[in-house]
């Protein structure tokens, strides 16, 4: 059924905004003016016109809006309210308009009889299917609220992971960037004003300062080409990163790189544990469980991996020997997945395994920030020094000479 963008008068004057779902847009503006509102615009999200401009990077969900919306939810459930009650309250308590209309994309869908996790499946904005299973499986038992709130949980420790590892690499970029785009100006604009009575005295310049202004000469021939180059190549690779298979590839590079690999292996393994351990501990099936766990791996290598292990239980294998044979995870993790497959406590293991890598990652990345930090601002002195050096170097021999 197709989902549209709505702009809408209530009966206070107010103009609100929101999304419902309806078979054309005469039953559409019919169904707001069963709900009171007087329509002003009307556009379906599935268009290539404004309707899809304008939801298009709202459709990309934040999963930490997410969580606080699906702990928002289990509070109001647990409270007593019907489900079309707690939306309703929380998209009028909504923090930002994306908040407010994904919530009522859910409601729309809750109002023509769904259930919340076909309300969830239906939505225009892309739900992790981990969340969708676990909701299905917490409406069958009758304890919504509950699973509602481990999912809440798990969708914040799955983003602070992706957080600490983002961080880790935009932090190192933006100085070594930064360091760059200083460098440059300086060897641009200042180094050639100041140096060039330097030349034209004809005098024997020392080493560095030869050397510095050869760099100057460089960046004020080719900086601008090496600019475009820079742009070409970043537009060639985010079009190159269409392509699955060339993504896939990419992917297992960064796996070799050092540092980076380790920390996205265990940001992967973190993820994928704890997700199946959601999972299995809200009932629901071990190969559907494995199969949706290994969606939430972003790394698409690893991903593949985690769909063998799947392969391979639907053969009839343990999970400790699909780990095995795909060589994934250390002995650590193999080692508890087999413990707690003995000890029939899989789902508890699976959290604790989680645990382990993300609190080894989050270790690990505090290690690199603190040699990373004082060794990049040594580097940026050294560069300094170089130039002052070249600058007043001349200007010494030069005082000597009178």
């Amino acid at each position: 059924m197709p989902t549209f963008d709505y702009s809408a008068y209530n009966d206070a004057g107010k103009l609100i905004n929101g999304v419902v779902s309806a078979d054309s847009e005469r039953q559409a503006r019919r169904i707001l003016k069963d709900r009171g509102l007087l329509p002003s615009s009307l556009a379906e999200l599935g268009d290539k016109g404004t309707g899809k401009r304008r939801i298009g990077l709202e459709a990309r969900v934040n999963n930490f809006d997410l969580s606080l919306l699906l702990h928002q939810q289990a509070i109001l459930i647990q409270s007593g309210l019907p489900l079309e009650e707690a939306l309703r309250m929380t998209i009028e308590q909504a923090e930002t308009a994306g908040q407010r209309r994904m919530v009522e994309s859910w409601r729309s869908e809750i109002i023509e009889g769904r259930s919340f996790s076909d309300a969830l499946r239906r939505s225009p904005y892309k739900i992790p299917e981990s969340i969708i299973a676990g909701v299905g499986v917490g409406e069958e038992s009758g304890h919504l609220h509950r699973v509602l709130l481990r999912l809440a949980e798990d969708l914040e420790t799955s983003a602070e992971n992706k957080k600490t590892i983002t961080r880790a690499m935009i932090y190192p970029a933006f100085l070594v960037g930064f360091s760059v785009a200083v460098v440059t100006i300086m060897m641009a604009v200042v180094v050639p004003k100041i140096t060039a009575i330097f030349i034209t005295s004809k005098r024997e310049l020392p080493l560095i300062t030869q050397a510095v202004v050869a760099l100057s000469d460089f960046v004020q021939s080719y900086g601008l080409v090496l600019l475009l180059l820079a742009i070409v190549l970043t537009l060639g690779f985010r079009y190159s990163m269409r392509d699955p298979a060339r993504k896939e590839r990419w992917h297992e590079l960064m796996l070799s790189m050092p540092g980076l690999g380790r920390w996205i292996r265990m940001g992967s393994i973190a993820d994928w544990a704890r997700s199946l351990g959601v999972l299995l501990s809200n009932g629901v099936p071990a190969l559907a469980a494995l199969s949706i766990s290994a969606t939430v791996v972003s790394n698409l290598h690893l991903q593949r991996k985690f769909e063998s292990v799947t392969e391979g239980m639907r053969q009839g294998s343990s999970l400790q020997k699909a780990l095995e044979d795909s060589q994934l995870g250390s002995g650590f993790l193999v080692h508890m997945v087999g413990s707690g497959e003995a000890s029939s406590e899989l789902d508890k293991m699976l959290l604790r395994v989680s645990e382990y890598y993300s609190v080894r990652l989050k270790n690990a990345v505090e290690i690199f920030m603190a040699l990373f930090t004082p060794i990049m601002v040594i580097l940026m002195g050294m560069m300094i020094l170089a130039v002052v050096a070249a600058v007043m170097l001349p200007i010494l021999d030069m005082n000597n000479m009178i």
